[in-house]
C-alpha cells in the first residue's frame, strides 16, 4: 500500500475537520445526509477490498449489508436487547459466520463464476426475507428501540440522537479506513496484493491463496455488516431490497466511481454518488438517466476514478508501485544445500498425464540426483512442459508417483510443493509487473515465514525478510536495479529477477522452463553463467531448446519424444545414442 501524497493527505484531514462541524452549523437534512454517505463509504470500502486489492468481484455484497441490519432488527424486537455492547459484537459476529460459509464455497471459483454465484447465494438470502412473514416480507419491519451504551443504568449516549449517531457513524468511517490501511500495510496485505496482480506467481511463491482469500472475504463481509448495521440505526427499518443485486450493483458503481484499490476512492464515490443522486432527483423524474450517463462518463474518461485523477494530479501515479524504503547493496550470501542427502532427491514412478485423448506424458520414469543440473530435451510437443506442470504441482498426474525425498507428492498443491522446498520458474516470465524488483523478491521471501496472517505489523519492518529479498538480488546482479518496477526491465533482466524470486525462497531444487528464451547471445550468456552459480548450491531440473546451453551446464540428460522418455543418463552416452540423433539432436534445428 503506497503512501499517500502530501497534499492529498492535507486535503482528507482538512476534509474530515471540515465534516466534524456539520452537526454544528447544518440543519437536519444535512446531518442525515452526510451520515448516510458515511455509512455508504464503509460498505464501500469493504468491497474495495475485495475489489481492489484482492482481485475479487462480488456482485453478493449487499447480502451482508441486509443482513447486519436485519440482525440488529431481531436482536432488538425477539431478544429485548437495546445495548450496543451486544447488539454490535452480535451483528458482526453474524456477518462473519456467514460470509465465512459463503466465502468457503465461493472461493473455489474464479472470474464470471464468482460473481456470479455471490449473486446467488445473495439472492438466496435476499428471497428468505423476503418470503419471510415473521419478518415483515417484502414491507420488512422497524426497529422501534434504537441502541444506546450504557454502564448499569448510566446511559452514555443513545444513537437516538442524530449528532450522536453523526459522529458515531464518522468515528466508524475514520476506524475503519484506518484499520484497513493497516491491513494491507501488514505481511497479509502484502500477499493480498500481489495475488490480485499475479494469483499464479503468488501460489507458485508457496502461499495458500484459497485461506488468505477466504479471511480477506470475511472481513469484508463484518465491515459490509458494519455498515448494514449503522444504516438500520439511522433509518429505523429493514428491508429485503438492501439484501438484493440492485444495492450490491449501486455500492460496486460507487467504487468504480471513485477509483478502487485507493482506499481514499471509495469515500470520494460516495460523497459524489450521494449528492449527485440528491441533486439529479430534485431536477428530473428521469435522474437515473443521467447518472448513469455520469457513471458511464467517468468510466470511459477516468479509468483509475477520481481518486486516480487526484493521484495523477499530484504526480504520484507513475510512482504509486515504487517501495519507499532503500537498503544498501550486499554482496551474495550463499547458503550451501548439504550433499549426502536423499538421493535421488526427486524421482517419477510410471507419471502420466493425460488430457482426454491425449496422453502427453506416458509412463515417465526418471531419477534426479541431488546436486546435479539434470536438463530434459525434446521437440516441441514431447511432454517437456507438462512434466514440469505435475513436478510444480500446477497439473494433477493422471497416474504414477512423484518422490520427493522419498515423499509421494503427486497431486499436491503449488503451494504446498513449493513450502517443501522446490521452487520453479514459468515459460513466460512470471512476475509482479507493478510492483518494485525489490518488492517482487520481497514477496517470495515472506512466503517462507511461519505464517503471513499478520494484520498489524508492516511488512516493511520485517527485517528477516527483507535481508533475505536484497541478498538474492544481489547474487542475480540486480541490487542496483532493485527499485525499479518490474515493467521496467529488459528481458534478460525479468528473467534474473525470476530467478532471484525463487531463490528468495530458499529452495533446494529448482525448476527452470526454457530460462533462455527469446534471449539475444549476451543476455544468455549472462544467465547461463548465473544458472552456473545457482547450480552450485540447488539441484537443477532444466528445460531447454538451446542444445549449446545444455550441454554446457547439464550433468544428466532425459530426452522424450510423444510424451515417451527414449533416453536417460550422463549428456555424453545420450548425446551419442542413435535412438536420440534420430528422434531429436540430428533435426534440432528444425525443431527450434
Amino acid at each position: 500500500m503506497p503512501p499517500l501524497p502530501r497534499s492529498i493527505a492535507i486535503l482528507l484531514l482538512i476534509a474530515v475537520a471540515g465534516l466534524a462541524t456539520v452537526p454544528l452549523v447544518g440543519g437536519r437534512f444535512h446531518v442525515q445526509l452526510v451520515t448516510q454517505i458515511f455509512v455508504l463509504a464503509v460498505f464501500a470500502m469493504s468491497l474495495d477490498l475485495l475489489v481492489g486489492f484482492t482481485g475479487l468481484v462480488s456482485f453478493g455484497h449487499a447480502a451482508f449489508y441486509g443482513l447486519g441490519g436485519y440482525s440488529l432488527a431481531i436482536l432488538t424486537r425477539d431478544f429485548g436487547l437495546v445495548s450496543m455492547g451486544a447488539t454490535l459484537p452480535a451483528t458482526l459476529v453474524v456477518c462473519g459466520l456467514v460470509s465465512a460459509a459463503i466465502g468457503w464455497l465461493s472461493i473455489r471459483t474464479s472470474g464470471v463464476y464468482f460473481i456470479m454465484i455471490t449473486l446467488a447465494f445473495a439472492q438466496m438470502i435476499y428471497y428468505f426475507f423476503n418470503d419471510a412473514r415473521g419478518y415483515g416480507g417484502s414491507d420488512g419491519f422497524y426497529i422501534l428501540t434504537k441502541p444506546r451504551l450504557a454502564i448499569g443504568d448510566v446511559t452514555l449516549l443513545t444513537l437516538q440522537d442524530r449528532a450522536t449517531l453523526y459522529y458515531m457513524a464518522l468515528v466508524v468511517l475514520l476506524l475503519t479506513a484506518a484499520f484497513l490501511w493497516t491491513l494491507l500495510r501488514s505481511p497479509f496485505g502484502q500477499v493480498i496484493t500481489a495475488l490480485q496482480v499475479n494469483e499464479a506467481r503468488t501460489r507458485a511463491l508457496g502461499f495458500p491463496i484459497d485461506r488468505y482469500k477466504l479471511v480477506s472475504f470475511c472481513i469484508a463481509g463484518i465491515l459490509a455488516g458494519l455498515a448494514g448495521y449503522l444504516s438500520a440505526v439511522q433509518f429505523g427499518y429493514v428491508n429485503p431490497a438492501h439484501m438484493g443485486w440492485r444495492e450490491s450493483g449501486r455500492v460496486l458503481m460507487v467504487v468504480i466511481l471513485g477509483g478502487s484499490g485507493t482506499l481514499f476512492g471509495p469515500v470520494l464515490g460516495a460523497f459524489v454518488f450521494v449528492l449527485l443522486e440528491d441533486l439529479l432527483s430534485g431536477l428530473t423524474e428521469h435522474w437515473l438517466l443521467l447518472m448513469g450517463g455520469f457513471v458511464v462518463a467517468v468510466v470511459l474518461l477516468l479509468p483509475k476514478g477520481i481518486a486516480g485523477l487526484l493521484l495523477s494530479a499530484a504526480g504520484r501515479a507513475a510512482k504509486s508501485g515504487r517501495s519507499a524504503e532503500t537498503h544498501p547493496d550486499e554482496q551474495p550470501s550463499v547458503h550451501a544445500i548439504p550433499r549426502g542427502g536423499v538421493d535421488p532427491i526427486l524421482e517419477t514412478v510410471d507419471l502420466v498425464r493425460q488430457f482426454a485423448g491425449l496422453i502427453a506424458v506416458n509412463r515417465v520414469s526418471v531419477k534426479f540426483s541431488a546436486g546435479k543440473v539434470h536438463a530434459v530435451i525434446g521437440p516441441n510437443g514431447a511432454g517437456k512442459t507438462t512434466l514440469i506442470n505435475m513436478l510444480s504441482g500446477e497439473l494433477a498426474p493422471t497416474g504414477g508417483h512423484i518422490r520427493y525425498k522419498g515423499r509421494d507428492i503427486a497431486g499436491w498443491s503449488p503451494d504446498a510443493i513449493s513450502r517443501l522446498g522446490i521452487g520453479r520458474s514459468f515459460q513466460v516470465t512470471n512476475l509482479y509487473p507493478s510492483l518494485s524488483a525489490f518488492e517482487n523478491c520481497r514477496i517470495a521471501a515472506q512466503s517462507r515465514l511461519r505464517s503471513s496472517m499478520r494484520f498489524f505489523r508492516p511488512a516493511s519492518r520485517l527485517g528477516a525478510v527483507a535481508d533475505r529479498a536484497h541478498r538474492a538480488l544481489a547474487r542475480c546482479g540486480l541490487g542496483p536495479r532493485s527499485q525499479d518496477a518490474a515493467s521496467a526491465l529488459s528481458h534478460g533482466d525479468r528473467r534474473k529477477l525470476e530467478i532471484a524470486m525463487v531463490l528468495a525462497t530458499e529452495p533446494e531444487l529448482f525448476l527452470l522452463d526454457e530460462p533462455l528464451a527469446g534471449m539475444g547471445a549476451q543476455e544468455s550468456r549472462e544467465i547461463l553463467d548465473l544458472l552456473r552459480a545457482v547450480a552450485r548450491d540447488h539441484t537443477l531440473i532444466l528445460i531447454e531448446h538451446d542444445m549449446d546451453a545444455v550441454f554446457a551446464i547439464a550433468d544428466t540428460l532425459t530426452v522424450m519424444v510423444n510424451g515417451h522418455v527414449i533416453a536417460t543418463g550422463p549428456v555424453d552416452q545420450v548425446r551419442a545414442d542413435r535412438a536420440v540423433q534420430d528422434a531429436y539432436l540430428g533435426h534440432r534445428d528444425a525443431a527450434e
